[in-house]
């Protein structure tokens, strides 16, 4: 076990330094989920081809970053990004002057007289887009404004002026992505695909996506596709039953640092091709290690602290027990797990996936320094316990009906198998 919890810390400090280093020069807008910073690396990895189709686009940053072919496609669900390209396709000199006039600097009553505003011109109305874009919280064109934005001038003119030609020739679309893939599918198109990522909701800006219906679709293409998608959800399955070509990979997480987000600094993703990519790209950097998924479930301990109701106490992880995966924590793995989780704290969620942040306040997270008993519960010295306040009036139904019986941590790890010892060892 301890060479478990070691792999673990160490790709975890790879990564986060990788990504702290890298320059990633972003495209006209930004995504919360984007793909700027592994654009170069999916574009290479892309197989030779005469067509090639976005069917969720968001930034494009795959399409910026690759090299024209004769046929160009993207589309995006969303109608407001569908028809900012469109825009940009169309944009003369004299509309690019105008909206160089237009404000640029980040500013709160700015930014809230542009969200109701009724744009009277093609030039207002991508102003709008592209404003509200760039200095929403997270990229997500919401109703909140980044408060480290305040006085900040966006670079978005000097990023029109750079790529928007390259949109020239590109064929855009608007709606569900079937369409546009059956339209334009071949033997000779290639397809990048990055639709939602079920399960993650607010953590990547995603919604629920119909997971059976896409890998229906995938099945039956003529043409080449590149996917990159979450862990979650049933596609993962779908995918490592099939015949298709699967590799784990980690990208930073930009979002999860952001204030009321949290969450990793990387997010875990899968690479998904129906041919076998022989770039370089594939490295050292871009792959995850080989994981298994882990979820050790704990129990509650309530009543812990009468006078209060809704003070739930329980067990996070115990020292030298078998989980249900055979494997054993040390104290001092223990140790090291209960501090990062207050080091980088983003958050708790109600089954791994929905955030519960405003409904659940973390009140104590503590050591056991000796062994100790808490009514009927045994609690060894080193056990890691949890203190949590349930403010909302739904889940402590859910707790005191026993539907929500403990704390439940997750992750993923890397099996490392003990050294062989040399002969003359084992011998003795």
């Amino acid at each position: 076990m301890h060479e478990l919890q070691t792999a673990i810390v160490r790709s975890r400090a790879v990564l986060r330094s990788t990504a702290t280093t890298e320059d990633v020069e972003k495209t006209i807008w930004g995504s919360p989920a984007g793909k700027k910073r592994l654009s170069k690396r999916l574009a290479a990895m892309l197989p030779a081809h005469k067509t090639y189709v976005e069917p969720f686009a968001g930034s494009a940053a795959v399409l910026f970053a690759k090299e024209p072919v004769a046929v160009e496609v993207i589309n995006d669900a969303d109608p407001e990004i569908a028809e900012a390209y469109k825009l940009l396709k169309k944009l003369t000199p004299g509309d690019l002057a105008r909206l160089k006039k237009l404000p640029w600097v980040g500013d709160e009553k700015t930014f809230k007289g542009l969200l109701d505003a009724k744009p009277n011109s093609d030039v207002e109305r991508l102003h709008r887009f592209l404003y509200l874009t760039h200095f929403s919280y997270g990229k997500m064109r919401g109703r909140s404004f980044s408060p480290s934005v305040v006085g900040v001038e966006a670079k978005t003119i000097k990023r029109i002026e750079e790529f928007a030609p390259r949109l020239k020739k590109v064929k855009v679309y608007g709606g569900d992505y079937e369409k546009v893939v059956r339209k334009y599918d071949s033997k000779d198109t290639a397809f990048f695909l990055d639709p939602p990522y079920p399960g993650y909701n607010v953590d990547v800006g995603e919604s629920d996506f119909d997971e059976e219906r896409f890998f229906k679709l995938l099945t039956t293409l003529k043409g080449r596709f590149l996917i990159t998608y979450g862990i979650r959800g049933k596609f993962p399955a779908m995918v490592k039953a099939s015949d298709f070509w699967v590799k784990r990979i980690r990208t930073p997480r930009s979002i999860g640092s952001m204030r009321g987000v949290g969450g990793p600094s990387v997010l875990t993703q899968l690479l998904v091709a129906n041919y076998e990519p022989t770039t370089k790209a594939i490295d050292d950097w871009l792959c995850a290690p080989d994981e298994s998924e882990f979820d050790k479930p704990t129990k509650l301990i309530k009543g812990a602290d009468p006078s209060d109701e809704r003070y739930v106490l329980g067990i996070v992880l115990e020292p030298e027990v078998i989980d249900a995966q055979g494997d054993i924590y040390s104290a001092d793995e223990i140790r090291e797990a209960a501090h990062r989780f207050m080091e980088e704290f983003g958050g708790l969620g109600l089954m791994h996936r929905l955030r519960v942040n405003d409904e659940v306040k973390v009140l104590e997270s503590f050591l056991a320094p000796t062994d100790f008993t808490l009514g009927e519960t045994s609690v060894r010295k080193g056990t890691w316990l949890l203190a949590v306040r349930v403010l909302g009036d739904e889940l402590w139904g859910k707790v005191k009906s026993g539907e929500l019986t403990g704390f439940s941590i997750g992750g993923s790890a890397r099996r490392v198998p003990e050294p062989t010892p040399p002969a003359s060892e084992a011998a003795a």
